[in-house]
């Protein structure tokens, strides 16, 4: 039982002791700072992984009154405008608020056909997160919805961007 004992005691000793680098060269850091560049560096990391899926659409017929009503409903700053199914245009919580300090006609009057920007601007999935942010500073917009066979699949935003940025 003295040995045991003895052995722990050592053991417990040695526990605090410097090992020398080598033993230690079991992970090949290469390969994790190379993981780590691929996780945090936004010129790395695709739009699909940040971007919201869901993404409310509206006929052009729509009014403004319906866009404002389901942005509030929904807790979203833009709708994507469509004609005859496929996109058209976006209207943003920007234009909304545009709209009624320029123009003297009703929310409900208005249609979006008319108040929609475009053309749309979109970016793929598979673009990085820098080249969204570059093409949102291009155009000078919030808000990129996503395209996919010409599809709105997402949307990513410059809040999605600084929350990626502040939390990676």
């Amino acid at each position: 039982m003295g040995s045991r004992i003895d052995a722990m005691v050592t053991a417990l000793e040695n526990h605090n002791r410097d090992i020398p680098h080598k033993i230690l060269s079991r992970t090949d850091y290469t390969s994790t700072e190379d993981l780590f560049e691929v996780i945090f560096r936004p010129d790395l990391v695709t739009i699909a992984s940040v971007m919201t899926w869901n993404v409310i659409t509206l006929d052009h017929t729509k009014t403004a009154y319906d866009a404002a009503s389901i942005m509030k409903e929904k807790r979203i700053g833009s709708v994507i405008v469509t004609a005859y199914g496929k996109p058209f245009g976006i209207v943003t919580e920007k234009d909304l608020a545009h709209m009624s300090a320029f123009l003297d006609v009703p929310p409900k009057s208005l249609i979006l056909s008319y108040l929609a920007s475009r053309p749309l601007i979109c970016a793929r999935p598979t673009q990085t997160i820098q080249e969204a942010a570059d093409i949102m500073g291009e155009y000078n917009i919030d808000h990129l919805p996503i395209l996919e066979k010409d599809k709105i699949v997402g949307m990513i935003t410059t809040r999605d961007i600084a929350v990626y940025l502040l939390y990676a």
